[in-house]
This record gives structure tokens, C-alpha cells and sequence, in this order.
């Protein structure tokens, strides 16, 4: 268990880096750790072969939710409190509970809420991406001078010599978040979260020319998050089906 534990929270460290290194707030990615954390416990707690344990796994989601909610109103996505609220009424009736079936009644709707506040927040990550429309830019008419036009090839040549330079950068996180994913995989014997892995291209470098860098990163951070909420349930569907 103990690995388990240790292996989630290096997980959850190595995304909410990630996150913050392609550009979305850094409190969201806050709240994206905790919501993962409240998962893990809710599902601890399921898992629990003991009363004791399902009610202290309850707590521990039930704190994760609050940060989740701290988090949540410090980086403006209002719409995650929703999940948050439930989340929390729940675990507090769960662990207000007697009788083992009832707070687990009450975990397991709590444990939807979780899915649901991390569905929430990758809508939220997505509408907060760099709009790749407000990019600026210059738009050259047939009567500039030369030395505008001249100005303007550079511009362009230097912002793909960026958009290179990140990609690399963001491949090489990607590649190191696989990794982490395959490990997970491996440790819970999880065969859907490996089949995630599978079928991702890297991008070639021409493949930035048509895009500003605005474009490349709004791309980067939704492969990041798609993979990681892809990766999140298929391992609650393996540990669902283990049990």
C-alpha cells in the first residue's frame, strides 16, 4: 500500500509540474492534484477490508476536496465548486455513518464527484489555454517597404526557433509522464491504462510552421491533460474490476 501511495503522490507532483510548465494557473494545477488525491482515497476507501480504514480513507478524500475548494476559488473556475460541494456533503455524511454499508454508499457518490470535479477542471484548463486567435502578428499589405518585410521574415523564423525549442522541451515532459503512467500501469496490473500509451505520435518540426506558438502550446497542454484524465479512470475501472 505503501507503494501505491508513494508512487500516486510522485504521479500527481510530476502533472501538476507539467501543467505549470505549459502555462495554466499555477492554483489550478493545485486544484488538479488534489482532485486526483480525493480520487485515490474515495477509491482507498471502497477498497477498505476494515471499518476503521474506510472511514480514515474517507477522511483523507475528504481533505483533498477541501484544498480542491481553496484551490478552485483562487484560480476562477466557479463551475468545479459544484463537484467540490457535493464532494465534501458526502464524505461528511460518510464519515458521520455507523454502518459500513451506508458510508460506503456515501463514499462512492463522492468518489463520482471526484470524476466529475476533475472533468470539470480539464473543461475549465482548456477554455483557459492561450486563444490562439488574440496572438499578435504582423500582416504585411502589398506597399511595405523592404525593411518591414525583411522584419517581418525574422519575427517569423525566430518565433518557429521558440515554438521548436518548447516543443522539444514539452515532448521530453511528456515522455517522463508516460513513463509515470507505465509505472502505475505495471504496479496496479492495468492493461487499459497502458493501452493509453500506445498510438501517440511526436510531432515533427514541420508540423509547427502553420501555427503561432499560442496554437503549439493550447495543443501541448491538452494532450497533457487528456492523457492524464484518460489514464485516472482507466485505473479506478481496473481497481473497480480487481475488487
Amino acid at each position: 500500500m505503501s507503494q501505491i501511495i508513494q508512487e500516486m503522490k510522485t504521479y500527481f507532483t510530476l502533472f501538476a509540474c507539467l501543467l505549470t510548465q505549459l502555462g495554466i494557473q499555477a492554483n489550478c494545477t493545485n486544484a488538479y492534484a488534489s482532485a486526483g488525491y480525493s480520487l485515490a482515497h474515495a477509491k482507498k476507501s471502497l477498497s477498505a477490508n476494515n471499518f476503521e480504514h474506510q472511514q480514515y480513507y474517507a477522511d483523507r478524500s475528504l481533505q483533498a476536496f477541501e484544498k480542491a475548494k481553496l484551490s478552485v476559488e483562487e484560480c476562477g473556475c466557479d463551475a468545479s465548486l459544484n463537484p467540490i460541494m457535493d464532494g465534501i456533503e458526502n464524505l461528511e455524511n460518510a464519515l458521520a455513518q455507523t454502518d459500513w454499508d451506508m458510508g460506503r454508499y456515501y463514499t462512492k457518490r463522492a468518489l463520482e464527484n471526484a470524476q466529475n470535479l476533475l472533468e470539470s477542471l480539464d473543461i475549465c484548463s482548456n477554455n483557459n489555454a492561450p486563444d490562439p486567435n488574440t496572438t499578435s502578428g504582423s500582416t504585411l499589405n502589398e506597399t511595405v517597404v523592404d525593411e518591414e518585410t525583411i522584419a517581418h521574415n525574422t519575427s517569423l523564423v525566430s518565433e518557429l526557433e521558440s515554438q521548436i525549442n518548447f516543443q522539444r522541451s514539452a515532448e521530453t515532459d511528456i515522455a517522463t509522464l508516460e513513463n509515470a503512467i507505465r509505472e502505475l500501469a505495471l504496479l496496479f496490473e492495468c492493461d487499459k491504462a497502458m493501452q493509453i500509451l500506445k498510438g501517440r505520435k511526436v510531432r515533427a518540426e514541420d508540423d509547427l510552421r502553420p501555427e503561432t506558438m499560442a496554437e503549439t502550446k493550447s495543443y501541448y497542454i491538452s494532450q497533457v491533460v487528456s492523457m492524464h484524465n484518460k489514464a485516472l479512470f482507466a485505473l479506478l475501472e481496473c481497481s473497480k474490476h480487481s475488487n
